[in-house]
């Protein structure tokens, strides 16, 4: 892979700037704006998903994400053609961070529990 050389110097009062088949071009925040919400919609994350494969990924029954986008757990939007639920991958991936974290909270407050006497059974 080859380091990128600037074809010509970029001015100090420029905050954003794309280069390109040989070319330095100035942006306005707008444009680079929309020019990440473009690549945005093209990159892997914002793939959208079928209730059945976003219910393979969190390892759940498809009525079980199907309850999750009717509680508004995970944001979801109807095929126009087709009506079918369908479900940006991130959101997927998001819901799934949010339930490891709570998992290992659980855990450490069990933990804490536990050594503090919480469990204990005898009286």
């Amino acid at each position: 892979m080859k380091l990128a050389i600037p074809s010509e110097t970029i001015p100090t009062s420029s905050r954003f700037a794309i280069q390109g088949y040989g070319k330095t071009y100035e942006l306005t925040e707008e444009e680079f704006t929309a020019a990440l919400k473009a690549v945005d919609n093209i990159s892997d994350d914002s793939r959208t998903l079928t209730t059945g494969e976003a219910a393979k990924i969190l390892h759940v029954s498809g009525k079980t994400v199907a309850r999750l986008l009717d509680a508004g757990q995970i944001p979801f939007y109807r095929n126009h053609g087709t009506g079918h639920r369908m479900v940006k991958y991130r959101d997927i991936l998001a819901y799934q961070q949010k339930i490891e974290y709570r998992r290992k909270l659980l855990s450490a407050a069990r933990s804490m529990a536990d050594s503090m006497g919480g469990y204990d059974s005898e009286k």
